[in-house]
This record gives C-alpha cells, sequence and structure tokens, in this order.
C-alpha cells in the first residue's frame, strides 16, 4: 500500500509546475507559494501526528489515503493561486501522518525478530515507488494533461481505498499478552 501511495502521488510532480503556469497563470513564485502551502499543511500534520495516536490506526490510515486522494482531484477544478493554495495546504496537512502511522501499524503485527526485515523491504519499495512514479508521471500528464493528470493521479488513489480497507481492517490487530494473574490466596 506504502508503494501505491507514493507511486500515484509522483505524477503530481510533473504536473504542478505546468499546472501552476497553465492553470492559474502564475510564475515561478507561485509554484513556490504552492510548495510552501503543501509544507506548512505537512508541518501542522507532522505535529498533530502524537494526537492521533489514541485514534484507531486503521481508520486514520483509510481516511488519509481517501482524503489525500481529494486533493490533486479538488486542484484539477481550481483556476485561483489562493484557492489552490488553500487545497494543497490541506492536502499536506493529510498527507504528513501517513507515514508515521503507517510505520506504527506495520511494526504492531510484527515480532521483533520480524522487524529489522520487513521494514528494510517496506522501506525500499516505498523508496523505489518514487522514481518509478516520475517515470510513469511523465507520459501520464502527457497523456491527460495537466488537470487531467491531477484528477487521474486522485482516482488512482481512491482506487486505493478498497485495497487498503480489505488489507488493513481484515487484518486482527496486535494482540497484548498480559501477564498471568496472580491469586491472592
Amino acid at each position: 500500500m506504502e508503494f501505491f501511495f507514493n507511486f500515484f502521488y509522483m505524477p503530481i510532480e510533473v504536473a504542478l509546475p505546468l499546472y501552476v503556469r497553465g492553470t492559474l497563470n502564475a510564475d515561478a513564485s507561485g509554484l513556490g507559494l504552492m510548495w510552501g502551502a503543501l509544507g506548512v499543511g505537512a508541518f501542522v500534520g507532522a505535529a498533530l501526528v502524537n494526537r492521533l495516536r489514541h485514534l484507531p490506526h486503521r481508520h486514520v490510515l483509510i481516511a488519509i489515503i481517501g482524503l489525500w486522494a481529494m486533493c490533486p482531484i479538488a486542484l484539477a477544478f481550481v483556476g485561483n493561486l489562493t484557492v489552490a493554495m488553500t487545497v494543497f495546504g490541506l492536502g499536506g496537512l493529510v498527507w504528513a501522518p501517513f507515514t508515521p502511522i503507517a510505520y506504527s501499524f506495520l511494526q504492531s503485527g510484527l515480532e521483533p525478530d520480524e522487524q529489522q526485515q520487513v521494514v528494510t523491504l517496506w522501506t525500499t519499495g516505498s523508496m523505489v515507488a518514487a522514481p518509478l512514479g516520475l517515470v510513469v508521471g511523465g507520459p501520464l500528464i502527457e497523456l491527460a494533461g495537466t488537470t487531467g493528470g491531477l484528477a487521474l493521479s486522485g482516482g488512482l488513489t481512491l482506487l486505493l481505498l478498497p485495497v487498503a480497507a480489505l488489507a488493513i481492517l481484515g487484518r486482527a490487530p496486535a494482540s497484548v499478552t498480559l501477564p498471568p494473574r496472580v491469586s491472592s490466596w
């Protein structure tokens, strides 16, 4: 899931400069403002991660996927820089908690001797997704257009929802083994 979440994000990296220049009729400063808005949102989202730990990680992960998917879809319909910055900032707010919560969720289902191997594989998959997503993102944006590519990126991310629901909600929660109760008599 982490692989595809990152993979489907990468067309946004290709489309955003074209979107800012074409749809928003802005220059490099506008692009900087867009990335800045994402960064501010991500900073706030990262700061709130600790508050999310009390919520069920399963549901939070699914919500993050769905809410993040709405960000590029919404951008595809926005033609104003201020509104686009707001949308992208909200996207950053939603996006930032994904990795720490996914990482915690992954670790919660592993035995201590499994963690190193699984986390290494998980991290490798996550890191490989970015360049592969960029390789696919260029032709995708060329074929679908800038706003079409943004909408497609969000739509493909939305397709992760049923997969995530089956994978995450179907997984048994990590069991907590309590020490044996000592009799008082």
